[in-house]
């Protein structure tokens, strides 16, 4: 697998990094907990028009070619929040930002799902350059914060203009090489019947992932404490990732995505009952058991989709994009009235409870296929 690709690896990542802590930037700014939650929800919701678009866009101008651009966009309208004052400038930003940054990762992910499938490379292992990049970016980020949040916006444009140039240096991929299989093109009836569990795992999982930042600026926690957070739950990935396959073929797709789901709440229901930051942190350790087993076990099983792993990949990223828009939206609008921890609370027993309900019907869904 060519280096310039696990360098983009490294790099996508670390962008996730830093954009995740725009919602702590808004608390720091004075914006409430709702129109935190609207601006939060934006880049999830923008994956459900931008990813068609993105990739119908990728195939005549080429994938590598439609990225440069998308990049460099994207780094240019992260940067313009920073100034924006008012909630409406603020709102149109993000709107700009999310439809470049929804293309990024979907479009790359699909071809680095391919080329280590080519290369016979456990993608797990290749993934873990993104965790990597994430950590290390999110750590890097909790020194800059301290100095200004201005630093996250500029490291951010640092980040895609590098982005750029390596992308200068990748061969282009034709999206129609990718069709290659011994199977139809007809997306498995499994597949369709899961991605609601797969959203509602999503939901429950974004909710924390936004609203930690949060909640520690409600508490008054030192302001790098989100970055730290953030680092510590790419870490606990590790794991998972140099074990993925193992993992998969000992333990099943079923028992995969019910028990991250069950993970996910279990973590949410002890983050409202911490009481201080290093409790708070510890209860993050979770974070191994949740989204990347989610993401890994639904990528592996569209390997086996032969020509039609590239339209269900590209729903996937939609769904991936249902999750944390109703995760940001419904976990602002419940914490402005039920309060941030009664949430917490909500989001943590609802997935515990349907974890046992749907392992049964996915064995069943699964036997089935």
């Amino acid at each position: 697998m060519d280096r310039e690709w696990l360098i983009l690896q490294f790099l996508l990542y670390g962008l996730m990094a830093m954009s995740s802590l725009l919602s702590q930037f808004f608390a720091v700014e004075g914006l409430t907990k709702t129109q935190i939650g609207i601006l939060m929800a934006i880049p999830p919701l923008s994956s459900l028009y931008a990813n068609p678009i993105n990739f119908a866009i990728a195939t005549r101008l080429g994938r590598v070619n439609w990225l440069k651009r998308g990049v460099i966009l994207c780094g240019v309208f992260f940067f313009a929040l920073y100034f924006f004052k008012s909630f409406l400038l603020r709102l149109l930003g993000m709107v700009s930002f999310a439809f470049f940054f929804s293309a990024i990762t979907p479009l790359s992910e699909s071809v680095m799902v391919d080329a280590a499938h080519r290369a016979r490379k456990d993608y797990g292992k290749v993934r873990f350059l993104g965790t990597l990049g994430f950590s290390v970016t999110a750590v890097f980020m909790s020194f800059l914060v301290r100095i200004h949040f201005l630093f996250v916006f500029v490291t951010f444009l640092v980040y895609t203009t590098l982005l750029y140039l390596v992308l200068r240096n990748v061969d282009e991929v034709e999206v129609e090489k990718e069709g290659e299989g011994s199977k139809g093109n007809t997306v498995p009836r499994f597949f369709w019947l899961i991605l609601p569990v797969v959203i509602f795992g999503i939901v429950a999982n974004s909710f924390n992932f936004i609203f930690l930042p949060v909640l520690m600026e409600e508490r008054k926690y030192d302001v790098s404490l989100a970055s730290v957070a953030l680092s510590l739950m790419a870490i606990t990935e590790v794991f998972f990732l140099f074990n993925s396959e193992k993992l998969i073929k000992k333990l099943g797709f079923s028992f995969l995505l019910s028990s991250s789901i069950f993970v996910i709440g279990l973590r949410n229901l002890l983050v409202s009952f911490t009481e201080r930051p290093s409790t708070l942190l510890l209860v993050q350790l979770l974070q191994g058991w949740t989204y990347i087993v989610i993401y890994y076990s639904v990528i592996t099983l569209t390997r086996d989709f032969g020509r039609a792993r590239i339209k269900a990949q590209k729903y996937f990223w939609m769904a991936m994009g249902v999750g944390p828009f109703f995760g940001s939206l419904l976990g602002g609008l419940l914490s402005e009235r039920i309060g941030l921890l009664n949430t917490y609370r909500l989001f943590g027993v609802v997935p515990m409870i349907v974890s046992f309900l749907n392992y049964h019907l996915l064995v069943r869904l699964e036997g089935g296929r």
